[in-house]
């Protein structure tokens, strides 16, 4: 097991959680008169002592954010969001709401793929990289990528009428060559209805996995939710249509940990800790079994 002495760099991570500063500065840009986000920031204390966390030098903590935080600004001064923000009943809630929770999300996101990453590379672990066991339930784990990530991975690519109809979750499954197309014994990308994915089938692994010391040799340019976050932002969650585009977003100001990768076993106190202090429900589950 992984042991909390080796995760140094992501528990500080974790022990400052950027969102509560954000909430300062959005309760000044939507009661106060500024220009620039930058004029908030430059006039907070130094120091900001909260329940959780002090923070020395917030405004340079702050700053990978601005541009997030000058959208929210835009937003204020009426530019559109980019989609409707819903209940989870499906009502609309206000303007205020939608755009703080379209900035935070963004911002969540942005923060925990440093700590997730910090977290990451002491662990060791291949869990993200690989299929399912022979035991296990599922018939294969799906990473979906951007177009531009497609590249790097040295596969077959199933890339028919066919598969740009449907989804990987669909029901009956996509058929390739007259067999379920994760009836196989190595990974494939697949161009879907919603986009490319890599399939990685029962007992495969990722082709950028090193067998003899486990490390990803593409980690540097690897996909966005590749070998990455096993804490999730999930403020807002996307709401598809019939054809797989964005039509809303459901509010749900949550905080979900994977319990099946190791850092996220051995932190859930910290874990929890930091959702608190984000003013956000936490799930811990299991995805894979």
């Amino acid at each position: 097991m992984v042991q909390k002495e080796n995760l140094k760099q992501g528990l500080e991570l974790l022990k400052q959680p950027v969102l509560p500063l954000v909430s300062m500065v959005e309760f000044f840009l939507l009661t106060g008169d500024f220009a620039t986000v930058a004029e908030i920031v430059e006039q907070l204390p130094d120091p900001i002592e909260t329940a959780y966390a002090r923070y020395d030098q917030p405004a340079e903590l702050l700053k990978p954010y601005l541009e997030q935080l000058e959208t929210l600004l835009a937003l204020q001064q009426g530019a559109e969001p980019s989609w409707p923000v819903i209940t989870e009943n499906g009502e609309e809630v206000d303007l205020t709401t939608a755009r703080t929770a379209l900035v935070d999300q963004k911002i969540l996101t942005m923060e925990l793929e440093a700590i997730n990453s910090a977290l990451c590379g002491p662990c060791g672990c291949t869990l993200c990289c690989v299929g399912p066991d022979r035991d296990m339930e599922q018939a294969f784990f799906e990473i979906p990528l951007r177009e531009s990530e497609v590249d790097l991975f040295a596969v077959e690519k199933i890339e028919t009428v066919a598969a740009k109809q449907c989804n990987a979750m669909d029901e009956p499954p996509l058929q390739v060559e007259g067999t379920d197309f994760f009836a196989r014994t190595t990974s494939a990308l697949v161009h879907w209805q919603k986009g490319w994915s890599l399939i990685l089938p029962k007992m495969s692994s990722c082709p950028n996995l090193e067998s003899q010391t486990g490390r990803c040799t593409v980690y540097i340019d690897r996909p966005k939710v590749c070998r990455r976050p096993q804490i999730f932002s999930y403020i807002l969650e996307p709401v598809t249509g019939e054809d797989g585009e964005i039509i809303a977003q459901r509010l749900r100001r949550t905080l979900l940990a994977i319990i099946d990768c190791p850092y996220v076993e051995v932190l859930q106190e910290e874990i929890a800790a930091y959702a608190a202090a984000c003013e956000l429900n936490l799930v811990i589950k299991r995805n894979k079994g």
